[in-house]
């Protein structure tokens, strides 16, 4: 029994990477009967036959992403813009606390930098670097700026590319790849000003220096299904050290008096669009749950 990883799948076909070779697998027939899913980025267990292989059982998920849907994520890599398209923090945001809440890494690659000033790109890596605490890379795919420093961050890792479609996904992975010509990049709508969809399913790339890269459809919509709206405090990490100095232990920072969260975002301790953001996903949680 050889084991090895989901890396893209049609129909019902998956492509097994094993031994450094893709072997084309059927899941078994219990599967459909147990009702059981193979996701790219499943480590299976195969059993050879030739050319073609037979999927047996599927190995525990380290990590799932219901949005694209990937096994074994290591990390994300929130692409995201400031210009072309402009800036939507509201869905970074949004982004961001679904990796944190499936337990997945995130790095934001802040992409085309050079049609930015300076000044702006030190701001959000300042906001989004320095005071909530994330991994912040400034790239330009295009010009090939940053991405010499993207790569020790990628060997021997499942990353998954994430972000509005128009932000240079794809662009990224011709960048990092450029020997690949399957990988289309897509060009801009002028009409709506942000990107067609140019990859329609996701696929776990292959890359020469090592890992693994997830190029996926672009995202649209991430619901908090399920989700309380307790947790979401809690997901939003820059908010833990004040939070402990609000008078109510069980404060969620909307109108509480002395909460001290409120304090830090007035004194810009904390960036006040990730407050915004806040306050939009507590109201989408509460109206979720009125139905």
């Amino acid at each position: 029994m050889t084991v090895g990883q989901v890396i893209r799948s049609h129909s019902n076909i998956f492509y097994v990477l094993t031994d450094g070779e893709i072997v084309e697998c059927r899941p078994r027939g219990r599967f459909r009967l147990d009702r059981q899913e193979v996701l790219t980025g499943d480590l299976v267990e195969v059993h050879r036959e030739k050319n073609e292989g037979r999927i047996d059982k599927v190995l525990p998920r380290r990590t799932c992403l219901q949005r694209p849907a990937v096994a074994n994520v290591d990390q994300a890599l929130v692409v995201f813009t400031l210009k072309e398209p402009e800036a939507d923090f509201q869905f970074l945001d949004r982004v961001l606390i679904h990796a944190e809440q499936a337990g997945v890494r995130a790095i934001i690659l802040l992409n085309k930098v050079d049609l930015v000033e300076p000044e702006v790109v030190a701001a959000f890596c300042h906001a989004y670097g320095e005071q909530v605490g994330f991994d912040v890379l400034p790239i330009s795919a295009k010009q090939e700026i940053g991405l010499e420093e993207l790569w020790p961050r990628l060997v021997g890792k499942v990353s998954v590319l994430a972000g509005h479609s128009g932000v240079g996904k794809s662009r990224l992975v011709r960048a990092l790849e450029p020997a690949r010509d399957d990988v289309r990049v897509g060009e801009l709508s002028e009409k709506l000003g942000r990107g067609k969809h140019t990859t329609r399913h996701v696929e776990l790339v292959p890359l020469t220096r090592g890992g693994l890269l997830a190029d996926t459809p672009g995202f649209t919509y991430l619901e908090f299904e399920g989700m309380e709206k307790q947790q979401v405090p809690k997901l939003f990490r820059e908010f833990t050290p004040y939070a402990a100095e609000c008078r109510f232990s069980d404060c969620m920072h909307r109108k509480e008096p002395d909460c001290a969260v409120r304090d830090a975002v007035e004194a810009g301790q904390i960036p006040r669009t990730r407050y915004e953001s806040y306050l939009v996903f507590l109201g989408e949680i509460e109206a979720m749950k009125r139905w």
